[in-house]
């Protein structure tokens, strides 16, 4: 007789090691003995099976163990005669069970079900089927109330509500014992009080913390405490100024729009230009009838803005003079509270889109002087960074404006007008004197809003660039150079140029908003200072030193003589083959090399472009320096 072993263990191994002889330190076979697999007894020894694979996954013939640390590893299965096939003794123990399972179901199928489980049945099937008085065929909706379109009321048992009521009480008694003990139990058994912020000892003094009368903290602990509440104060105050500023713009319509910019071409189509310009447009200049006319380019140092141009021509033509700006306060002796108004130079600049540029390009600088905004460029300061390192808490106002440093009209080869400025910002410490706010007689050279001016001087073109304010307020200041120029040199301009910049003013709208609010900016400045263990100097708050600044844009463009610029000829620094500007011409673009003019000194007012210091009777000319500028557009 055969013994037959099934394997019981090794299923989370993935089977039993088989070895190829019975000692444990033979060759392991590449293949595991799987679980549940029946093999025949060949060989056993002291626990170790040799066997024959009968059923099952693993190798032929091998050696196992039969039991692993007191656990089974195989278990005997039965008997089979040797010449007796063991699949067919294995067939016949399964047909065994089998039957056995088969009598033990018909003899429940054929024992009657009991009452309750009719009863049972018998509701289970009326769920499914039909009403049976006949009216309702299928479907018996009444059995499930939760598919009703109908929403059902959620009730809250009140047993439910007590209980909740009853765990919320639980909790805050709960949590009211959770709370830190401020004391501990030193070496001698003596209560000793701990710090409520660190939970450390404080010592022989201590300031009296906020959970009560019986809790204390170290001065240290004090400074953090009183440094983190002042934090938390700052930016409550941030938050509630920034949305006040921000409803003060919203309402009085600060803040520049990219599409407040004119276009050229309803000026354009309006002064018969043909063909008419489609992008930027310039200015060619016939020096022997003075004439002007109006072409397209693609050059942007030779574009002008129409509008601009022909507001800034009627000003010259009517006053004399540049566009002028200013944001004056309406109460001098209440600066920290009065409104700023808007000064117009001609009045009838307000509402217009000159108007416009000014106002938003001085409102702007006024609003990175005070650090608004972050700085355009890196290195620059706001007047608050320049006065904390300075260390100055004095109240002082002054004034900033726009001002123009460089003004000359150059002419290339086909007469095409290029207008080039140098820009920058000019700053005058005031007091408040019989008529309001004058200036000083000097203004210290570090002085904050000085200093301001100065970085953003440098940082012009720069900021020209990243500002789209900036960039057409020094646009404008090109226009107002074309003008000065156009009526300084007598050219011919014909009267529809007047007549356009009459139809814009006409329909200007009236200024909405001809005075604002106060810009203003703060910043909260704590100090804390401990001396042997105790806070001695404690100044924590808003700093209430009032620093104003007004102004605006002074061109400045009279002081500059251009009447008598010598001609520019050409020199070894000239590039060969480039003969004008023209527009579709094939040589490459070309920028203008700049020239320092000459200047007089004179005192600027306000937001003024002061060009008559400039003299712009004749152009520069630059014949050989210069690519083509202007040219019909199918050329």
């Amino acid at each position: 007789m055969a013994q037959l072993w099934k394997v019981v263990g090794g299923a989370d191994r993935g089977g039993l090691i088989v070895r190829s002889e019975c000692d444990l330190t033979s060759d392991i076979l590449n293949t595991r003995l799987a679980t549940d697999s029946i093999v025949k007894e060949l060989e056993f020894s002291d626990g170790r099976l040799g066997y024959e694979l009968i059923s099952g996954v693993g190798p032929k013939k091998g050696w196992v163990s039969t039991t692993l640390r007191g656990k089974d590893l195989l278990v005997k299965e039965a008997l089979v005669s040797e010449g007796k096939n063991q699949e067919q003794a294995i067939e016949e123990s399964n047909i065994d069970v089998e039957s056995e399972i088969t009598a033990e179901s018909r003899e429940r199928m054929e024992k009657e079900p009991s009452e309750e489980e009719k009863e049972a049945l018998r509701q289970y099937t009326e769920k499914f089927a039909g009403a049976r008085d006949g009216r309702q065929e299928g479907f018996n909706r009444r059995s499930f109330p939760w598919f009703s379109q109908q929403p059902r009321e959620k009730t809250t048992p009140a047993e439910a509500l007590q209980a909740a009521l009853a765990f919320k009480s639980k909790g805050k008694g709960e949590r009211k014992e959770l709370k830190p003990r401020l004391w501990e139990v030193d070496s001698d058994g003596e209560e000793v009080p701990i710090c409520a912020q660190c939970y450390l000892p404080v010592g022989e003094f201590s300031y009296r913390a906020r959970e009560g009368v019986d809790s204390c903290v170290h001065a240290e602990c004090m400074a953090l405490v009183i440094s983190k509440d002042a934090q938390l104060d700052e930016e409550k105050r941030v938050k509630e100024d920034n949305a006040k500023k921000l409803k003060s713009r919203l309402e009085y319509e600060i803040g520049w729009r990219i599409d407040s910019v004119p276009k050229n071409a309803a000026i354009a189509e309006r002064l018969g230009c043909s063909p008419l310009p489609q992008g930027l447009c310039c200015l060619v200049y016939d020096e022997v009838a003075r004439t002007v006319k109006i072409a397209a380019t693609h050059e942007p140092a030779a574009s002008v803005n129409l509008e601009y141009l022909m507001l800034a021509l009627k000003v010259r033509k009517d006053k004399c003079r540049e566009p002028l700006f200013s944001l004056d306060p309406v109460d001098p002796h209440n600066m920290e509270k009065t409104p700023q108004k808007k000064v117009y130079e001609p009045s009838w600049l307000a509402g217009t889109s000159v108007g416009d540029v000014m106002f938003q390009a001085d409102y702007f600088l006024k609003e990175l002087a005070l650090g608004e905004y972050e700085m355009p460029s890196v290195g620059m300061l706001s007047v608050f960074d320049w006065s904390e390192r300075q260390d100055k808490q004095e109240e002082w106002a002054a004034r900033e404006w726009f001002v123009v440093k460089r003004a000359e009209v150059r002419m290339a080869q086909d007469k095409t007008l290029i207008p080039h400025v140098k820009m920058g910002v000019e700053a005058r410490e005031q007091v408040v004197g019989r008529t309001g706010l004058e200036d000083k007689a000097v203004t210290r050279p570090n002085h904050p809003c000085k200093k301001f001016a100065e970085s953003f001087t440098r940082n012009f073109d720069l900021i020209a660039e990243r500002k789209s304010v900036v960039f057409h307020l020094r646009e404008l200041a090109k226009a107002s150079v074309m003008a000065k120029f156009l009526i300084d040199s007598n050219a011919r301009v014909d009267n529809s140029w007047y007549k356009v910049a009459d139809e814009i003013i006409a329909s200007t709208k009236p200024e909405a908003h001809p005075q604002i609010p106060q810009l203003w900016n703060m910043r909260n400045n704590s100090r804390i200072q401990l001396k042997n263990g105790r806070l001695v100097d404690m100044v924590t708050g808003l700093k209430t030193s009032m620093r104003a600044i007004y102004g605006g844009v002074q061109f400045g463009l009279d002081k500059f003589e251009l009447a008598q610029r010598a001609t520019m000829q050409g020199s070894a620094m000239m590039a060969p083959g480039l003969q004008g500007m023209q527009m579709g011409s094939r040589q490459p673009m070309f920028m203008p090399q700049r020239f320092q003019l000459g200047q007089r000194g004179e005192t600027p007012q306000g937001v003024d472009l002061n060009l008559d210091k400039f003299s712009l009777t004749a152009p520069d000319r630059m014949n050989d320096s210069l690519p083509p500028c202007s040219a019909s557009l199918d050329s």
